[in-house]
């Protein structure tokens, strides 16, 4: 496979859009979700599209960069702003027969970005805000 599924490009684009429910519409009943947010994979259409719908509504922006290329997975490069938070993200995305993205592995840097996402995240999570003790 060296092309990028409808369902995908439909996904990433709705991301972009900042439109929660188009993306939605592109994930598989069964979708797995694992973030350096949550401890344990979010799984299920339900849940993973309340994430997405969470994550987009602090997120100020989203950009995808890059996508490499696999035989039904595929790896997107992500720049996302919180506020004058920049973070850099792979997202591993893999796409099921039907089109639809059944699973995304997130890995997001610097630290400091991923906690300001976990506190912005915070108060419709439910989990409680953390600090870093030490910047490098």
């Amino acid at each position: 496979m060296d092309e990028i599924p409808a369902g995908l490009s439909a996904f990433l684009a709705a991301v972009q859009a900042r439109d929660a429910a188009s993306a939605a519409a592109q994930l598989a009943e069964y979708v797995i979700l694992e973030s350096p947010i949550d401890v344990e994979p979010l799984v299920g259409r339900e849940q993973v599209a309340m994430a997405v719908t969470q994550i987009l509504d602090v997120a100020d922006s989203f950009t995808v960069n890059d996508i490499i290329v696999g035989d039904g997975h595929f790896a997107v490069v992500t720049n996302i702003m919180i506020g004058t938070t920049e973070m850099d993200g792979i997202e591993l995305i893999g796409v099921n027969a039907a089109g639809k993205v059944a699973s995304l592995s997130i890995h997001l840097r610097p630290m400091r970005a991923v906690v300001a996402l976990h506190n912005r995240l915070a108060s419709v999570s439910g989990k409680p805000v953390l600090t870093l003790t030490e910047e490098r």
